[in-house]
């Protein structure tokens, strides 16, 4: 990586835009920045870091990367044109920065930013735009991750000092921070994770063989006998058990078939004397039930003698039926009739209006047929003669209703005729004062052409006064800027004046510096130089005059340009007061009339715009009025006819209800009466019709009793309740059919079943049954207990065959783990450096890199030290060696001894430093896959060489710019400046850092 151009904004300590070409300064290979402390030389470093990978190279915080001297919207931006991988490329970042809100008060917070483009010429699309895409295509480009591009390219201040005087664990520390040695720490703390699982797969296994002991044990425990060992302590022993439970097994099968034998035989005898008690029992329940049965022959014969009563009443069941309906039913027309009758007598007396022949009906008992049929057809009568006056009287309440309707509707006319004739007076009134409003606009319509005029005169004389005003600020402005670029070209050319009456001075010494003895003096020929002038404090060279002499002109040429500018002030002011003429200083008098005019030529607008609208309302107006003037007639017309239907109404209706008050009385209404009549109606046509049922109830009832006299004397009866008492439900008559056939049938299944040959011998006392399953029982329970001490010794004997093969497996398995177990707790002691020679993995490949780095550095430092010292690599040292391998001594070769290299001085510790920097450079480039370093910056520490030695130190550096290298140097050494002609100034300011980028001998002389 070769950087070209680096740009920076408002970054660190350097406000303004600062710019570095590297171009020409790596010309020369070598170049130096320079510049007081604090200044903000190391910042360049980190701004080049920060573009290339968004990480800084010292110990700052990308959070505070914003210049404090920037002004506050200014963004922090870092711009680096580069050369890698052969191609030129231009990578821009701004950090992450808190900026003032656009709009309101308040900050806003503004993201990291990141783009990279190619250049070939013209600038194509970005290749990458998000920060971790650019990092990570930086990264791939460079051939360097950020950490070891610091640990090459950038060597950092007084950080391999560190590594020269640390301790062994220090040295460790700092060498694991240069390279990537995690992996053989965690190949070495993997192994130690391996060999602490091996070691626990053995402990593992082992109880895994205690525990398969255990179980052993446990499954022969039931059969062994108290002497025998409680746990076998090897597979000898295991086997020895397994012969035992064999033994046992061998016989519980004996005791098992010896059982099996025993329950055959009380089976036997069990199943024979179940026969003989079933039978002997079967004897004596039909003994006991033929008792019984002598006991219920007089049930029996009660119950032949209800059936034989019962199904000769069942003959007259029909006449019986008939006989109690027809009873029943004119028993109930009868309460029929009664409650009819009171209906009725009810309905007459609710009645109103009634003629007289219903009045004198008698309705204590069922009137007779002629007399009810007179007193409906009289109702009928007068039902026709009430619905003719209801009709009269409803249209009498009809034309009342409309007449009292119309008289409000008469009210209701008036009301709207006032109100309309209040709102033709309003309309009117509105009228007039629309007449008065167009006048008033129709004037302000004539009048918009002046005062538009008006209003234009007094907006330019005011916006000419306020350009006026603007014209003598920046007149007076540009008369300021004259003055001082006259005062700076004045201090310009007397500091010019001076520095060629200093140089003029100076000469005489200058010329007296390059005599020599013997040699004619150029100016006066001698040979003799007496009395030879001596320099002056201050002397002056050519370009100081040069520069001075171009600032002259630059400050001439200011000076012109600002005298210019105020001739063109003066003159833009001068035309703008002859523009507004007289009276340019009331001002407020001018603003005033402005604002006048404009406020009455608005007002003028808005009255004349009023114009057609006014008219338009006006016809509005006019057509309004005269629909309002026919509506207020038609109002009135309506309110007169009104008032006439009112009248006429209340006249008919008045003739109409004295008509039918002259029919009924003054008390009657017709519609009232009518509503009375129909229950009256419905109560006389039911009397009619229960007259005529109660005839055909009367007329059953007297046949049906007739044929159930002669149905009751065939039968035997002496009257109906002797019958009807006899008569019982076809289920019940079928028990008793059943229970006298099952009492025969029993008698004779007995009588059988006593005869029969099995029951004649049969012992007195009843065989013992129980005892016999007892027996059984006993043996049964006996053979059960031998089968499950059979099944359990077999099962022990299959765990136990079980557990001897697992165990055998466990016991080889054992062995393969403890073997593993050892090996890799060797691998990992040794890897740890818990072994000899305790050094552990990652420290031996630390010092495997750390040899390499004193090889390289040792060719450096012999040179640099005239082959006086060489750094060595030590293990000795730390106790027992446990931080062995990581030492470094030095090799005198003035005294052939190694020693200490803290006993080295400050310059000897510089010269051995920056050999170890550029060791450590060398072999990391060594282990980036041959990455080229055509890029160098050393920020250490010159000032403690001698010259001697900062000789021997610039001709090294020298060495590695050989081959187009650029090296950048940060010091202060002052003679540093006198050797490296190129290089980068930081001046510090209270507005911030800027730089001066260009010779440097030169600038050491100004």
């Amino acid at each position: 990586m070769r950087p070209h151009r680096l740009v920076i904004e408002a970054f660190g300590p350097y406000a303004e835009s600062v710019e570095i070409g590297f171009d020409d300064l790596g010309r020369e290979g070598l170049f130096l920045i320079h510049g007081p402390t604090g200044a903000g030389k190391t910042y360049l470093l980190d701004a080049l870091c920060f573009a290339l990978y968004g990480e800084v190279s010292g110990e700052r915080s990308v959070k505070g990367l914003r210049s404090d001297h920037a002004a506050p919207t200014a963004v922090p931006r870092v711009t680096l044109e580069f050369t890698a991988a052969g191609e030129r490329w231009r990578v821009e970042r701004s950090p992450t920065c808190t900026l003032p809100k656009v709009r309101g008060g308040g900050t806003t917070s503004r993201g990291a930013k990141a783009t990279l483009v190619r250049l070939l010429g013209v600038e194509t699309e970005p290749e990458a735009r998000a920060p971790a895409e650019v990092t990570e295509r930086v990264t791939r480009l460079v051939g360097l991750d950020v950490s070891r591009f610091r640990q090459v390219i950038l060597l950092p201040q007084g950080r391999f000092a560190e590594v020269l005087r640390a301790r062994s664990e220090e040295r460790e520390a700092l060498l694991k921070t240069l390279f990537d040695t995690a992996l053989y720490e965690r190949v070495s703390f993997w192994l130690e994770e391996q060999a602490k699982e091996a070691r626990g797969a053995v402990l593992e296994g082992q109880r895994e063989l205690e525990g398969l002991r255990e179980q052993a044990a446990h499954v022969a425990a039931p059969w062994l006998e108290e002497r025998d060992p409680p746990l076998p302590a090897d597979q000898e022993a295991l086997q020895l058990l397994g012969q035992r439970l064999e033994a046992v097994a061998a016989g519980c099968e004996a005791a098992l078939a010896v059982a099996m034998e025993e329950v055959e035989r009380c089976r036997r005898l069990q199943q024979e004397s179940g026969v003989v008690a079933e039978r002997w029992d079967r004897r004596t329940d039909a003994l006991r039930r033929a008792t019984e049965r002598q006991h219920q022959v007089a049930a029996i014969e009660a119950q032949r003698a209800s059936l034989a009563l019962a199904e000769r009443a069942e003959g007259l069941r029909g006449s019986l039926r008939a006989d109690g309906e027809a009873r029943a039913e004119l028993a109930q027309r009868q309460q029929r009739l009664e409650a009819l009758l009171r209906d009725a007598d009810r309905a007459r007396d609710r009645a109103a209006a009634l003629p007289d022949a219903l009045l004198a009906l008698d309705l204590l008992q069922l009137p007779p047929p002629a007399p009810l049929a007179r007193a409906a057809r009289a109702l009928a009568a007068r039902r026709v003669e009430l619905e003719a006056l209801a009709r009269l009287a409803a249209e009498a309440t009809a034309l009342r209703a409309a007449a009292t309707a119309a008289a409000g509707e008469a009210v209701e006319a008036d009301r709207r005729v006032a109100k309309g004739e209040q709102l033709l007076a309003q309309q009117l009134a509105e009228r007039q004062e629309g007449e008065v409003q167009l006048a008033r606009a129709r004037s302000a319509a004539d009048r918009l052409d002046g005062l538009g005029r008006a209003e234009a005169e007094a907006r330019q004389r005011w916006e000419a006064l306020q350009q006026l005003e603007a014209a003598r600020d920046r007149e007076s402005a540009a008369q300021s800027l004259a003055n001082a670029a006259d005062r700076q070209a004045n201090q310009v050319r007397a500091a010019l004046l001076d520095l060629r009456e200093r140089q003029l001075a100076g000469m005489a010494a200058r010329l007296a510096a390059d005599l020599q003895p013997g040699e004619p003096c150029p100016v006066c020929g001698s040979l003799d130089h007496p009395r030879p002038a001596l320099p002056g404090v201050d002397p002056v060279a050519e370009p100081q005059i040069a520069a001075a002499e171009r600032e002259q002109a630059e400050a001439e040429a200011e000076a012109r340009r600002a005298a210019g500018e105020w001739a063109r002030r003066q003159a833009e002011r001068v035309a703008l007061e002859q523009r507004i003429g007289d009276g340019f200083a009331d001002r407020d008098g001018i603003r005033a009339a402005a604002a006048a005019a404009t406020e009455n030529l608005a007002r003028a607008g808005r009255e004349a715009a009023e114009a057609p609208r006014l008219e338009q309302h006006l016809a509005d107006l006019a057509v309004q009025g005269q629909r309002y003037e026919r509506r207020l007639q038609e109002l009135r017309q309506q309110a007169t006819r009104q008032r006439q239907q009112a009248d006429d109404g209340e006249r008919r209706a008045v003739e109409l209800f004295a008509r039918v008050a002259g029919e009924l009385g003054p008390a009657v209404d017709p519609s009232a009466a009518l509503t009375t009549l129909p229950p009256l109606e419905a109560a006389l046509e039911a009397l009619g019709a229960v007259a005529e049922e109660m005839g055909r109830a009367g007329s059953r009832a007297a046949e049906a009793g007739r044929r159930l006299a002669e149905d009751l004397g065939t039968a035997g009866f002496a009257d109906a309740s002797l019958a009807r008492s006899a008569l019982q439900e076809q289920a019940t008559r079928l028990r008793w059919r059943e229970a006298i056939h099952q009492f025969e049938q029993e008698g004779t299944r007995l009588a059988a079943l006593l005869e029969a040959p099995e029951l004649r011998e049969l012992p007195e006392i009843r065989p013992d049954t129980a005892a016999a399953e007892a027996r059984l029982a006993s043996a049964d329970g006996a053979r059960t207990h031998a089968l499950e001490r059979r099944t359990r010794a077999q099962s022990a004997r299959q765990e136990l065959h079980r557990l001897l093969d697992r165990h055998s497996a466990a016991v080889a398995e054992l062995g393969q783990r403890r073997e593993r177990a050892d090996r890799l707790s060797s691998v990992a002691d040794r890897c740890l450096g818990r072994s000899h020679p305790h050094i552990s993995l990652q420290r031996w490949v630390l010092s495997a890199y750390l040899e390499e780095i004193c090889r390289y550095a040792n060719l450096r430092l012999e040179l640099m030290t005239a082959g006086r010292y060489q750094l060595r690599l030590s293990d000795v040292e730390g106790r027992r060696g446990v931080k062995a391998g990581l030492g470094l001594r030095v090799l005198d070769a003035y005294t052939g001894e190694e020693r200490e290299v803290s006993s080295l001085s400050g310059g000897e510790t510089f010269q051995a430093s920056l050999a170890l920097a550029l060791g450590v450079a060398d072999t990391v480039q060594a282990h980036s896959g041959g990455v080229a370093l055509e890029t160098l910056f050393i920020d250490e520490g010159f000032g403690t060489l001698d010259p001697d030695n900062l000789q021997l130190a610039m001709d090294e550096l020298d060495r590695l710019r050989q081959g187009g290298r650029m090296v950048g140097i940060i010091s202060h050494v002052g003679a540093l400046r006198e050797r490296i002609r190129q290089g980068i100034e930081v001046i510090a300011g209270e507005t911030g850092s800027r730089v001066l980028v260009g010779p440097t001998a030169a600038r050491a002389e100004g």
